[in-house]
């Protein structure tokens, strides 16, 4: 009805009655699908995944008759021709910008019967995307081993602790990332590692939610789509709006880090190699022994454990922590709140700015559960918005922690605190915007420009003053040894090469899903068969799987990262130069560089393309050299 009476407006269109009236339409259905996706993907059930069937084709189905409009496309884009006699202010300019960018992107300026078929294309993707992502929530949990007494070899108290299955002689170990990872790391169990592993990679990849064929029918729609609106491919059209702008300058950006990536990877399996042989155990190394053979060298040869970081890491203590470096960066402060939440987990917070003023809600869910989804990741209840009120925006932060048993501490790894700071500054990008109109606020923008402001807030969490104020024993107290900072630093870029080659591997397959052209991708039959040989072409090596396959490679194929999982390492680029300027003004709480990286970065939504945001926190464009440095694969030259 909201858009109706924009279309049906006797008034010649204008900015406020055509493009301010858009960007406020729908207010009261984003509030109740902003509930519905966050609950489904924190806490869902079998009723909501049938709803998830049939709500999201519908949605789907509502915003194409939208952008799809012609009448309403004609309305935004005669405020679009005029803009220049508009005398905006630099928001409203953007505003119109984006706006007609987004019809145009959508296919509004397309013939009727091409129209028609994007319709039909949105509407099944809808459901091929929704059913992907409940085959892998599926197979995730339909997985798992039990272990006895005998099976233990190798785990820390802690971690058998969690791992205990209440009232029973009997350990369980599952699928999600931090039990996967710290199983694979401590097991002394060969046998016990590969099955892990092997239910690990083979997830969604058989019987009735086997993800492979969806897969196929994703890239095929999606290349179909993308030349019917006139690009060679999914990842050209996804990638003109973004920082790398084409499908090559992102796949040779790539190449550049994996290259040294891959050669480091080699001299790892190495090492490891070498100190299987040197046990007389006997063994040529494979990929399930990868995370336990590298945390030996890593303690053989800095004398660094992981786990002798864990007590210095408890949960609220970080988390507290984060909130302290964001209260000396940009003056805010977060206050426990009691008010209705999804999960009994929830924590939420009153998030005000230095003036005492509120800027938004901030809902923290870490422990893992079968009713949510794996990963983490930042999300939105409501956008910011500032029209004829303020609108202040309600963001969530996620995690899979193991859960503790009752009573205990929920103790982190040193890679865990940096998810916990990532998805944090993702949270900071949402509550701090200053952004009046709710389509450019909080952290919209290109994908390989948003992680940015998520990843630079990672650099801090290892910063010396950061661990002398936050690092604390859980039991006693006591500040986290400086000599296991020096050898937590010396060991940062051990392992840089088996992280940067499975980063790679996977955004590299991600680009060639997409890269596919309406006849190439017809030929696809086999998900996994395609995937070997791009894989292949690269030169993988067999010890070392991608980051995700094909069949739970949800980013991609159930969420937003399609063409665009590469992101990550081109945010690096960006995070790895923007925190170097830090480190040279000789304060990582910098007054004049904080400031610039509030107003520039965290406040200021899309109201420029990235590149220009960037060099007005920065002062100029960023460099790679600090990246391939802090991955330890610059030379003496390049440093």
């Amino acid at each position: 009805a909201e858009i109706q009476a924009i279309v049906e407006n006797d008034e010649a269109p204008s900015f406020e009655n055509t493009i301010v009236a858009l960007d406020q339409a729908g207010a009261t259905l984003s509030r109740v699908s902003g509930v519905f996706g966050n609950v489904t993907n924190t806490d869902t059930t079998d009723e909501l995944q049938a709803l998830e069937r049939e709500v999201w084709p519908k949605l789907t189905r509502v915003y194409d008759g939208i952008y799809l409009n012609p009448d309403l496309f004609a309305r935004v884009a005669a405020v679009y021709e005029g803009r220049e006699d508009l005398d905006l202010d630099r928001q409203g300019e953007r505003l119109i910008e984006l706006t007609h960018r987004d019809f145009v992107r959508r296919g509004a300026a397309m013939e009727p019967a091409a129209k028609d078929r994007v319709r039909e294309i949105n509407s099944r993707l809808s459901e091929l995307t929704t059913q992907y992502g409940q085959n892998l929530l599926k197979a995730t949990n339909s997985f798992s081993i039990s272990l006895g007494p005998d099976d233990l070899g190798g785990l820390s108290d802690e971690f058998k602790a969690a791992l205990k299955v209440d009232g029973e002689e009997r350990w369980e170990v599952g699928l999600s990332r931090s039990e996967f990872e710290g199983f694979m790391t401590q097991s002394t169990n060969r046998d016990l590692r590969k099955q892990l592993k092997d239910g690990y990679n083979l997830r969604a990849s058989s019987g009735d939610i086997d993800n492979g064929p969806i897969a196929i029918e994703i890239a095929r729609l999606r290349a179909e789509r993308a030349r019917l609106m006139g690009y060679e491919s999914h990842a050209h059209f996804q990638l003109e709006t973004r920082m790398a702008r084409t499908p090559q300058d992102a796949m040779d950006f790539l190449q550049r880090v994996w290259e040294p990536g891959l050669a480091r990877a080699k001299e790892e399996l190495a090492d490891m190699q070498a100190l299987v042989d040197a046990s007389g155990d006997g063994y040529t190394v494979e990929g399930h022994d990868w995370w336990h053979l590298a945390e030996k060298v890593r303690k053989d040869r800095y004398a660094f454990d992981d786990n002798q970081m864990k007590p210095y890491f408890e949960l609220s203590a970080v988390r507290e922590g984060a909130f302290d470096v964001a209260t000396r960066l940009f003056g805010v402060t977060f206050e426990e709140i009691d008010i209705p939440e999804w999960n009994p987990e929830v924590v939420s917070f009153d998030v005000k700015d230095a003036d005492g003023n509120h800027i938004g809600v901030f809902m923290t869910d870490w422990f893992a559960r079968d009713s949510k989804r794996g990963g983490a990741w930042m999300s939105t209840y409501r956008d910011a918005s500032d029209i004829d009120a303020p609108v202040r925006p309600i963001v969530t932060n996620n995690m899979n922690l193991i859960k503790p048993q009752d009573g205990e501490p929920a103790l982190m790894r040193f890679d865990e605190v940096e998810t916990l700071y990532h998805e944090f500054g993702h949270g900071l990008h949402g509550l701090m915007t200053t952004i009046k109109y709710e389509r450019m606020s909080g952290v919209g923008g290109p994908r390989d420009y948003t992680e940015f402001p998520a990843q630079i807030m990672e650099h801090w969490a290892g910063e010396q003053d950061v661990l002398a104020r936050n690092a604390l024993h859980y039991q006693t107290g006591e500040v986290i040894p400086q000599d296991l900072i020096e050898k937590m630093r010396e060991a940062s870029t051990f392992h840089q090469g088996f992280k940067t080659t499975e980063f790679i591997a996977a955004a590299l397959l991600d680009l060639r899903w997409h890269m596919l052209t309406v006849e190439e991708a017809a030929e696809i039959t086999d998900a996994r068969e395609f995937e070997r040989k791009v894989l292949a072409e690269y030169g993988l090596i067999d010890e070392i799987e991608p980051r995700y396959r094909s069949q739970y490679f949800s980013h991609i194929f159930a969420g937003g990262y399609s063409a665009g999982y590469y992101a990550y390492l081109w945010s690096e680029i960006l995070d790895a130069d923007g925190f170097t300027a830090f480190k040279e003004a000789g304060d990582i709480y910098d007054p004049e560089l904080a400031a610039r990286l509030k107003r520039w970065v965290f406040e200021a939504g899309e109201l420029e393309p990235a590149d220009e945001l960037y060099r007005r926190f920065r002062g100029a464009d960023p460099s790679i050299e600090p990246l391939l440095r802090i991955r330890g694969f610059s030379t003496d030259e390049e440093s």
